[in-house]
């Protein structure tokens, strides 16, 4: 299983975390935001540092994040989501030089 399937670092000790992930021990140092299942696919996103990029059409999720500071940029998946592709799986990361 991919990990961001199930949790996400989002960076300040914060976890977006669903399913087999919510409270196992290996992230018992981590503020855990929990997801619920019928959102669990918004759990994976991306943190960019001015914000978290998420798929929409998830409304608690995006208020999870909110509500712990997070500005949110929500991107159409749900072409991608049905055949169980993830904002991750779709992105390039570069680092300014």
């Amino acid at each position: 299983m991919h990990l961001k399937t199930g949790t996400t670092y989002l960076g300040d000790g914060k976890l977006l975390v669903t399913g087999e992930f919510v409270n196992h021990p290996a992230f018992a140092n981590f503020t855990q935001l929990v997801v619920p299942a019928e959102e669990a696919y918004a759990v994976n996103c991306i943190n960019t540092g001015n914000g978290v990029i998420m798929p929409a059409g998830f409304p608690v999720v995006k208020q999870l994040l909110e509500d712990h500071g997070f500005p949110v940029f929500e991107a159409a998946m749900s072409e991608f989501e049905k055949i169980d592709g993830g904002l991750t799986c779709l992105s390039l990361r570069f680092t300014a030089h």
